[in-house]
């Protein structure tokens, strides 16, 4: 730890000196290691069509443009990104327990992004069926999968998490989506399990919807996707508090509409992503 101290003086009316010390702490934090073969693993999970849905759900129109963006910078970043359409609530678990028993002894880190519609704790498959969100996360905990252990393990979730509105902004879920800007809803109350170098970044705070434009995409993985490529060297922490700066500006034609992000953490250290050779890619 490094300390910085400076002694300001000054004399008063009275001829008399008084010295102030400004001490500031410097924390030498250790980073994550971005040296093996492999980045890791992007699993990406983009549900679109709920036709086939037991409680009325609507498409997620725009959702495409999430899923282009979050593969072009997670490649850029040297990710091996794997894209997975329209999965059952089922599905979606199993294929995050086949994740967990890969062998990433080789990878730096592992990145898990879901977008679907959503309800506090968890989000639906397409076929109206929910999965917690602290159900995804269990196969990465160090207990299960030895070969992540110590590796930061991202998990970003873009779903509404409850039906309320932040104002001063529609909901996408079970709602009217006449609006360009829309959002991925329904209620259910969970939480998520605390355990070692895990990021979850979700697209909105408990209680709350979170909103996607039609041609767009939604305001959280666009802005992150962003921001990624902006400032990929920054760390990560620092790259999520500008995503909630971005997203907390945002509003809708009729400036109601609003989004505060949440990330949330129990890294260990500093997670900076290497600097590609290649050029930052470039987004709609």
């Amino acid at each position: 730890m490094n300390i910085f101290s400076v002694s300001l003086s000054s004399t008063t009316s009275c001829e008399y000196e008084s010295t102030f010390f400004i001490v500031i702490l410097y924390l030498d934090l250790d980073e994550y290691p971005m040296t093996r073969a492999n980045r890791g693993i992007c699993v990406i999970v983009n549900n679109n069509d709920f036709s086939e849905s037991r409680i009325p759900l609507k498409e997620r129109v725009g959702t495409m443009i999430d899923e282009e963006a979050l593969e072009k910078v997670f490649k850029w970043l040297g990710f091996d990104v794997k894209t997975y359409r329209d999965y059952e609530a089922s599905k979606i678990q199993a294929l995050f327990e086949h994740v967990a028993k890969m062998d990433h002894s080789q990878n730096d880190c592992l990145v898990c992004c879901v977008l679907s519609h959503g309800m506090e704790g968890g989000v639906y498959g397409v076929d109206g069926n929910t999965v917690l969100i602290k159900e995804l996360m269990r196969p990465f905990t160090g207990q299960t999968c030895l070969s992540l252990v110590k590796k930061p393990k991202l998990f970003f979730i873009q779903a509404c998490q409850g039906k309320n509105e932040q104002r001063p902004i529609q909901t996408d879920g079970p709602g009217d989506e006449t609006s360009n800007v829309c959002c991925d809803a329904k209620v259910y109350r969970e939480s998520i399990p605390s355990a070692a170098d895990f990021v979850v970044g979700m697209a909105t705070l408990p209680d709350y919807v979170s909103y996607r434009e039609r041609s767009n995409g939604t305001w959280y993985i666009q802005s992150l996707c962003q921001n990624l490529a902006k400032f990929v060297r920054m760390d990560l922490l620092s790259i999520l508090t500008k995503v909630n700066d971005d997203v907390s500006k945002r509003t809708d034609d009729t400036q109601l509409k609003k989004q505060m992000p949440l990330p949330s953490f129990s890294l260990r250290k500093r997670m900076v992503f290497p600097v590609p050779e290649e050029s930052p890619p470039i987004f709609k």
